[in-house]
């Protein structure tokens, strides 16, 4: 068995049903691991439900966690969620009674554009949270500086791979963040609660 990629729309659902445990996504910890180990200034875009993946007196501590991981600049992607908003509702507001599809979700984005190609026109032309914050972060802390988001979603990955222009370098889960955290022994409970770093305009 295998992954046809030319029907896949990356939603993982294969790995979450396959009985016998065959499907995997591709693991980009190693890659993160080198590019902060490079030197370069390397920031963190974190999808706001990390907030259900955590205990509630974990949450502040997640920033220092992931600081002490090696990230300079520990942000959350509803930053850039904001602007993304405001210029969907704009968009819909122009389309008067004809409906419109959000783009956040690559994988929805993939399922139209492979199976539903009579909807491709009432995809909305705004990238995702994830991108859009990627490049204010890019743009605000400079053109050197690497982007990593970390959220729940595989689809992410072939995202930031094939349509973020560049602006995420790399995008890991949840599973690889909790993995990285036992790896290198970062207890939440010995941490200070800190806050996010603001995104510089």
């Amino acid at each position: 068995a295998y992954v046809d990629e030319d029907r896949c729309i990356s939603c993982g659902t294969c790995i979450r049903e396959c009985p016998q445990g065959a499907k995997s996504f591709r693991r980009d910890l190693d890659s993160v691991r080198e590019l902060i180990g490079s030197g370069v200034p390397v920031a963190v875009s974190l999808a706001p439900s990390f907030a259900a993946l955590f205990n509630d007196w974990q949450i502040k501590r997640v920033p220092s966690a992931l600081r002490r991981l090696g990230f300079s600049h520990v942000s959350e992607t509803a930053v850039g969620a904001y602007p993304v908003a405001q210029q969907t509702a704009e968009c819909a507001a122009g389309r008067g009674d004809s409906f419109c599809i959000a783009t956040a979700c690559p994988a929805v984005v993939n399922y139209v554009e492979r199976y539903r190609p009579d909807l491709v026109d009432a995809l909305v032309p705004v990238c995702s949270p994830m991108v859009a914050h990627a490049r204010m972060l890019k743009a605000g802390l400079g053109a050197e500086t690497r982007v990593v988001f970390i959220g729940p979603c595989v689809a992410k990955k072939q995202e930031a791979r094939e349509k973020s222009g560049g602006a995420v370098d790399f995008a890991l889960t949840f599973t690889e963040l909790l993995e990285w955290l036992e790896q290198e022994r970062v207890d939440l409970s010995i941490l200070e609660e800190s806050d996010f770093d603001m995104t510089p305009e």
